[in-house]
């Protein structure tokens, strides 16, 4: 649930679908439901997203997702809650577009967005979509070490924080200046300067200098709790994938197995609880 997927990025070829989910765009014109891809400002957000989550490699490229687009890799929706005019997604489309995922059978959703006030009508939703057996996995927000966003912060998501590792960017780039204690078991790892934390955080990822997927068809760096995000989204469709016991549950059951054994593949880096939760999945 993002800014739009690209429809024909080579190695986004497991995108299968989606929705527009912005009342404002199809309240008097419902044929643009179908119109998931990119928003026209700041669109490139869910093509990175995506790519995180399951891009394939294509020719030359190395550039894959957790969970890339082959057997039994991923397959992709993009439901576009953010607006071509370039504003935040509301509340109501956030909901809406949960509502949808479940309806449409989505195992994992990735909400790679927040910061606005708590909101019971999402906070229904998501809890909604758990009781039928689908994860919901929330960025942890980018606001300089403030505590959670919402919905992150809520109990139901895996809330997810953002690492990085020195070497893995140039030293010159931008995402130098994100190099922050707490540093980890390896001298080399830290929580991300800009990464939210509190007690609600529940696992950490790389979101430092993230190369993926962009929209024109090339790639790109991003940075940010977003990209952590969905590389726990892609693990945990991994872990899905990976045991047919648990996919084989129904309902709540199905999410509370899911979260212990995705918990339990975590290794932790020595940066403190509220910094990474169970650490990072591996």
């Amino acid at each position: 649930m993002d800014t739009g997927v690209a429809k024909g990025h080579a190695a986004l070829s497991n995108v299968v679908g989606g929705a527009n989910l912005v009342f404002d765009e199809i309240r008097d014109d419902p044929g643009a439901s179908d119109d998931w891809g990119p928003a026209n400002t700041e669109g490139e957000h869910g093509t990175h997203v995506a790519g995180i989550v399951g891009a394939t490699p294509v020719g030359a490229s190395a550039v894959r997702g957790v969970a890339p687009g082959v057997a039994p890799g991923v397959r992709i929706r993009s439901y576009r809650v953010f607006p071509h005019a370039g504003e935040g997604a509301t509340n109501y489309d956030i909901l809406s577009a949960v509502e949808r995922a479940v309806a449409d059978g989505c195992h994992v959703v990735n909400l790679s967005l927040g910061g606005g006030a708590a909101d019971a009508a999402v906070r229904a939703a998501i809890g909604a979509a758990l009781d039928t057996g689908t994860l919901v996995v929330a960025a942890a927000g980018n606001d300089g070490r403030k505590p959670v966003s919402f919905p992150a912060a809520m109990h139901a998501c895996v809330g997810v924080s953002a690492m990085g590792r020195k070497g893995s960017f140039p030293t010159d780039s931008t995402e130098s200046a994100e190099i922050a204690k707490p540093f980890g078991s390896y001298p080399s790892d830290f929580v991300a300067g800009f990464s939210n934390f509190g007690p609600h955080i529940d696992l950490t990822a790389p979101g430092v200098g993230i190369v993926s997927t962009l929209p024109d068809g090339g790639y790109g760096v991003m940075s940010g709790t977003s990209m952590a995000c969905p590389a726990i989204a892609g693990f945990a469709a991994y872990v899905l994938a990976s045991n047919p016991a648990i996919m084989a549950l129904e309902g709540a059951e199905r999410t509370r197995a899911w979260k212990t054994k995705l918990y339990s593949a975590a290794r932790l880096l020595k940066f403190g609880r509220d910094y990474e939760g169970f650490g990072l999945p591996s």
